[in-house]
């Protein structure tokens, strides 16, 4: 009976040393690699696509290649996300946000509805380049309802009002990424070989957003995402 008490505090106390596995944990991994942006391959399928569908900025389709792959990636403390952007006319900006921010509840601040990322229709993209929504001020708060971006109205041309340029609490931005000289597209097929690669190493536990700067990008088609960082 002695050895069995001294067997059941010695196996309670081993269970006490080991470190706690929460939820959010699982299945994070050490780095990560998100798409910002679609790699155009082939025209873009769907009703009432331009002639050449390969995503220009007058085609109606193209928001279909304005979203990151994956939308939501999980990683350890002190690990990298590595983003390669496709396509031009991109630009970068990192934010943190309450850890109950949901993309339904920021893509409702942009365009309210459905999420452009399901919609296969673009006559059911109700904000589908629109430059009255683009240029609209817009106050995106966080989960807490705190407001994290302020994409002031457009009072001019040009950098920084072509942009969503929100500073306080930014803690990255690379922005105006256009097609670069390696990018050039192919006439016939419209293919335009990969950009840049952007890397960010998280120190610190918490969510974070990821918002594409182009402002038809973000307010109107949705194109942000979230790193969750865990760990001790």
């Amino acid at each position: 009976m002695k050895s069995t008490r001294v067997l059941a505090v010695v196996l309670f106390a081993t269970v006490l040393m080991l470190p706690p596995v929460g939820h959010a944990q699982q299945g994070a991994v050490t780095d990560a690699a998100v798409d910002f942006g679609v790699f155009v391959s082939a025209p873009i399928p769907g009703t009432g696509c331009a002639t050449t569908g390969f995503g220009g900025p007058n085609d109606p389709c193209s928001y279909k290649l304005h979203h990151l792959t994956p939308e939501e990636v999980t990683i350890a403390k002190g690990g990298q996300v590595t983003f390669q952007v496709h396509g031009g006319g991109h630009g970068f900006a990192l934010y943190e946000v309450s850890k109950n921010t949901t993309r339904e509840g920021i893509g409702e601040l942009l365009c309210p509805g459905a999420d452009p990322s399901t919609i296969t229709d673009p006559a059911l993209h109700t904000c589908n380049l629109s430059a009255a929504n683009a240029n609209a001020l817009h106050n995106i708060a966080d989960g807490k309802g705190d407001i994290v971006i302020v994409a002031a109205a457009v009072a001019g041309v040009g950098h920084p009002h072509n942009r969503v340029w929100s500073e306080p609490g930014r803690l990255m931005s690379v922005g105006g990424q256009q097609f670069l000289p390696g990018d050039a597209i192919n006439a016939t097929t419209g293919v335009v070989t990969p950009g840049q690669l952007l890397s960010y190493r998280f120190l610190k536990t918490g969510r974070y957003l990821v918002i594409c700067m182009n402002r038809v990008h973000f307010l109107n088609d949705w194109m942000f995402g979230f790193v969750n960082v865990v760990g001790e």
